[in-house]
C-alpha cells in the first residue's frame, strides 16, 4: 500500500491532457492573491492572473499584449524602470513598492522579477507581487511605539530604566543618569544593584527575587543610592515585571524619583519633635522613646536616672530677663553634655529641669555621675549682658524601666532632699 507506485499509477494514460493541465494551472494562478505575470523583452504582457483586476482594473485578457507602462501607470513605471532594466540584463530583482490600487487603497508590496533566460538570451521575465501591507503596518506600529518609548524615556522628568531579570541595565534615560551622575554608556550592561547603598542591598535583592520567581509582579520602595561622586541620595523606586518583552525574555521596567529633600525634611521634623529648641538637648518625648527602646530590648533592664535643677534660676529670669535666662540654660546644657558620655544621654524636661539617663545602672556609677554633674553645673554662667552664679541640685535613683514615672518621681524627690540638706547647711 505504501510501496513504490505501480506502473499503472505512472503510466501515460493517467497523466492529465496538456489542455486540462493548463486549465487547472490557470485556475490556481487566478486564485492566488499575489500578482503573477510574464512580460516579454519588449515589455508586453504575455500572461497575467486575475489579481491584476484588484490592483489595476485589468482582466488577464485585457492586460495581454499591453505594455507594462500602460498597466502600472507612468509614476509606478518610472519607479520600477531600474529594476526592469536590471532583470532584462539577467539579474533577479527583489524590492518593495507602495501601490494605490484601483479602489484607492494603499498597498505595501514586495515585488520579485525573475529573468527568463533561453540559450543565454533574456526572452522576458516573470513577475510576482505579494501584498505585505499587514507586515509593513505592523512594523510601522512597532517603530512608532519604539519612537514614542524613546521620546518618553528621553524627556521624562523622572528616572527610568529597563533591566534584565538579573538587574543588568538594558536602557537608561537621561534623567536617571543625571540623578546618579553617570553617562548612559557607563551604566549599560551594569548590575544596577551595585549603585544601591550597601546597607540597602539586602532589601533590593529581596525585591528582585520576588520579581524573578513571579511571586510579585511589581515592587515599590524607598532606598539609598550612591552617586558617582560618592554622595548618597534617596530615591522612590517602582518596578514592574514585563513578561517576554525582550526577545521573549522578561524585563523589569523601573521608575525612579529623587526624594532626598523630602527624606531630609522628614528627618529634620522627626529630630525637632525630639529636640528641645532652646538647648538642643533631647526633650521629654525623646526620653520616653529611649526608655521604650531599652524596655523592648530587655524588659528586665535597669537604668539610672539623674535629676538636675538649677537653684535660683527663676531669679535670673526676673533680674536679667528672658534672653539671659536662655543663655544660662544653653550653657548648662553644654556643661551637661561635656560631663556625660554615650550611651548615657541628657534631656531637658522643661524650665531649668534636666534629666540624665544612665544606661549602666550600677548604683555606685549612678551616684558618681550625679556628683560629677552637680560639680560641673555649679558655678559662674557668663552671658553677654551679665554673669550669674548658680548651684545645681542633683538627685538620682535606679530601677526597672517598667515604671518610668516612678523613677522620675524618686529622682526628683532625692533632688529635693539634696537641695533641702544644702540649705540647712547654708551652702
Amino acid at each position: 500500500m505504501f510501496g513504490e507506485p505501480s506502473r499503472n499509477e505512472t503510466s501515460p494514460q493517467h497523466l492529465l491532457p496538456l489542455q486540462e493541465e493548463t486549465r487547472r494551472l490557470r485556475i490556481l494562478l487566478d486564485r492566488l492573491p499575489a500578482l503573477i505575470g510574464y512580460w516579454d523583452r519588449n515589455l508586453r504582457n504575455v500572461m497575467a492572473n486575475a489579481a491584476y483586476v484588484d490592483y489595476f482594473g485589468f482582466t488577464p485578457e485585457e492586460a495581454r499584449g499591453r505594455h507594462i507602462r500602460d498597466v502600472l501607470g507612468e509614476a509606478v513605471y518610472a519607479l520600477n524602470l531600474p529594476y526592469i532594466r536590471a532583470v532584462l540584463n539577467g539579474e533577479e530583482q527583489l524590492f518593495e513598492r507602495t501601490l494605490i490600487d484601483q479602489h484607492g487603497m494603499t498597498r505595501y508590496t514586495q515585488a520579485s522579477y525573475l529573468p527568463d533566460i533561453v540559450d543565454g538570451r533574456v526572452e522576458g521575465f516573470y513577475v510576482q507581487v505579494t501584498d505585505v501591507t499587514a507586515r509593513v503596518e505592523a512594523e510601522h506600529a512597532r517603530d512608532e511605539a519604539l519612537r514614542l518609548f524613546e521620546i518618553s524615556m528621553a524627556n521624562a522628568p523622572f528616572g527610568k530604566a529597563v533591566l534584565t531579570t538579573s538587574a543588568h541595565t538594558l536602557h537608561i534615560n537621561p534623567a536617571l543618569c543625571a540623578l546618579l551622575g553617570y553617562e548612559a554608556e557607563d551604566l549599560l550592561g551594569r548590575d544596577f544593584r551595585e549603585l544601591v547603598h550597601p546597607e540597602d542591598r539586602p532589601s533590593a535583592n529581596a525585591d528582585l527575587a520576588g520579581l524573578q520567581d513571579r511571586s510579585v509582579s511589581q515592587v515599590s520602595s524607598e532606598r539609598r543610592y550612591v552617586r558617582r561622586d560618592g554622595t548618597t541620595i534617596w530615591m522612590q523606586r517602582n518596578a514592574v515585571l514585563v513578561p517576554g518583552a525582550y526577545g521573549g525574555d522578561d524585563v523589569i521596567v523601573a521608575q525612579f524619583q529623587d526624594v532626598t529633600a523630602r527624606r531630609r525634611a522628614e528627618a529634620e521634623l522627626a529630630r525637632l519633635a525630639l529636640t528641645d529648641p532652646l538647648t538642643g538637648l533631647h526633650n521629654r518625648h525623646a526620653f520616653a522613646e529611649h526608655i521604650g527602646r531599652i524596655r523592648e530590648g530587655d524588659p528586665s533592664a535597669a537604668v539610672g536616672i539623674v535629676f538636675v535643677d538649677l537653684d535660683g534660676f527663676k531669679l535670673v529670669n526676673d533680674a536679667f530677663g528672658h534672653a539671659v535666662g536662655v543663655s544660662v540654660l544653653a550653657r548648662a546644657a553644654q556643661l551637661l553634655m561635656e560631663t556625660i558620655e554615650p550611651p548615657d544621654a541628657a534631656y531637658r524636661l522643661g524650665g531649668d529641669e534636666f534629666v540624665v539617663l544612665c544606661v549602666d545602672a550600677a548604683t555606685d556609677r549612678v551616684q558618681t555621675l550625679a556628683d560629677a554633674i552637680r560639680i560641673a553645673l555649679t558655678g559662674s554662667y557668663p552671658t553677654l549682658d551679665a554673669s550669674v552664679s548658680l548651684s545645681a541640685s542633683v538627685g538620682c535613683t535606679r530601677g526597672a524601666t517598667d515604671d518610668v514615672d516612678r523613677l522620675l518621681r524618686h529622682a526628683d524627690a532625692d533632688m529635693y532632699r539634696q537641695k533641702l540638706a544644702r540649705r540647712l547647711r547654708g551652702d
